[in-house]
């Protein structure tokens, strides 16, 4: 077992034919090694690779596609769902030392086992192609197994031969044929004239022609997991589709295809490779309302998005940001902020100009201040500012009256804030592992503060 209390870095990743230690994170933690503890140690530098960028996510995508053949064959297609939640701790030389874990979902203790062994072979084999120049950690999730998810009614088709056979294709409303290893959009979906959604998620599609002006009633469709590239997708001009979900493909921009469609109100991206994203990406866009840039490789948000005056929901989730614009601020009504697992170090002083953020989530960041104009935030319902650096926090969240449920997790608080008690709807507070959750001597300082908050009902979880 590798001993991480008192070694630095450099011992801890020196031996390169060591074999791969996996197990879950509770077991990982009885042994000291919390995974908060690992992620500091294997952070490193930035890039952490030789090549581009984009060698290295074909990289990662291919061993992520071996794990993912991997328990397709030992879970096979499963009717109850059951994931695995991971980090993978890489050094220095390209070989992996950790695999912590967490099994979601029911699985028999044969199958976590068949699981485990299949990927340490896997991972003490595995060489990546290019070359690794520092210690690094990634995050996964990962499905035991296929499921598939059909959606059950009367006006529900889930198979290409019912698409086919049925005589009342008038009362079709939906059309699943996700998951069905498809390599071709099926002509057969023009017999539905009520048509709402065509699901073809999780197919082997690798160009896409549909033409949407042909399904009128046509709201949604999902082409999610897929193979499609910025010119393999078409999508005929059309004022009626509204939700278009396309995450997990092989776009670096977001494709012409889907600017042709005009109302669109949601667009996912979520899960490709954006680097050419730019600031003409998101014209004839300005209808937008959500918009899902989950783990894209962002390193800054395009200028070009603060256009986007209908927006509502923006998540840029687990990329490489930096910094937020201040001209962030003009997007008067955007509701959700999700910028959680990325590299913030500031937020922009204006922050409190979005009169109608309602949820704020900044976890696994680098911040150690908020700008005072978050009292601004009047209509700010839910503030996760768990796992960075603050030490303190403004005077003004005390006026965020709205205010339900506070995370401050995994930061440097000393004391429970002062100005929390002026919160008046809060209901739920958050301060594990903080200094003032693990000293006894300061709870105590901030006693009476946590005796006002627990009288008013509020939970308080260390």
């Amino acid at each position: 077992m590798k001993i991480l209390s008192a070694l630095p870095l450099l011992l801890i990743l020196s031996s390169a034919s060591a074999q791969v230690i996996i197990m879950p994170f509770a077991e990982a933690a009885k042994q000291g090694m919390t995974y908060k503890k690992l992620d500091s140690l294997y952070r490193g530098t930035r890039p952490f690779h030789s090549g581009t960028q984009e060698e290295y996510v074909k990289e990662e995508n291919a061993l992520l596609r071996r794990k993912t053949q991997i328990a397709r064959k030992i879970f096979g297609i499963r009717t109850a769902p059951a994931a695995i939640m991971y980090h993978l701790y890489t050094n220095k030389t390209g070989r992996f030392d950790y695999l912590l874990y967490e099994i979601r979902g029911q699985i028999s203790p044969e199958s976590e086992k068949a699981l485990v062994d299949s990927l340490r072979h896997l991972l003490n084999a595995y060489r990546f192609g290019v070359k690794i120049t520092s210690a690094h950690v990634s995050s996964h999730f990962m499905n035991l197994g296929l499921i598939r998810s059909i959606p059950k009614g009367d006006s529900i088709i889930s198979s290409l031969e019912a698409a086919q056979s049925t005589t009342r294709p008038d009362t079709v409303k939906v059309l699943a044929l996700n998951q069905l290893e498809l390599t071709q959009v099926p002509d057969v979906m023009y017999r539905f004239p009520n048509l709402k959604e065509l699901n073809l998620s999780g197919n082997e599609l690798k160009i896409a022609h549909i033409a949407v002006n042909r399904l009128p009633k046509l709201r949604q469709i999902w082409l999610n997991n897929n193979q499609l590239t910025d010119s393999s997708l078409h999508l005929t001009q059309n004022k009626t589709l509204q939700i278009l979900n396309i995450q997990g493909n092989r776009f670096t921009d977001i494709p012409q295809a889907v600017k042709n469609c005009r109302r669109l109100k949601s667009l996912w991206m979520g899960y490709n490779n954006l680097t050419a994203l730019n600031q003409k990406s998101f014209r004839k866009l300005r209808r937008l309302q959500d918009i899902n840039l989950y783990s894209c490789g962002l390193k800054t948000l395009p200028k070009d998005i603060v256009k986007l005056r209908r927006l509502e929901v923006l998540d840029v989730y687990y990329n490489d940001l930096s910094t937020i614009p201040p001209s962030v601020s003009r997007m008067r009504r955007l509701q959700q902020l999700a910028l959680s697992h990325n590299q913030l170090t500031l937020l922009p002083d204006n922050l409190g100009k979005l009169r109608h953020l309602q949820a704020l989530y900044l976890h696994h960041n680098r911040l150690n201040r908020l700008p005072g104009s978050i009292g601004k935030l009047t209509s700010l319902q839910i503030l996760d500012i768990g796992y960075n650096q603050f030490s303190t926090l403004p005077a003004q969240i005390g006026s965020l009256h709205r205010m339900e449920e506070m995370d401050m997790s995994y930061n440097n608080l000393s004391e429970v804030p002062p100005p929390l008690p002026y919160l008046r709807q809060l209901k739920k507070l958050y301060l594990r592992e903080n200094p003032v959750a693990q000293d006894a001597q300061l709870r105590e300082h901030s006693k009476a503060i946590v005796q006002i908050l627990e009288a008013k009902n509020i939970q308080v979880s260390y």
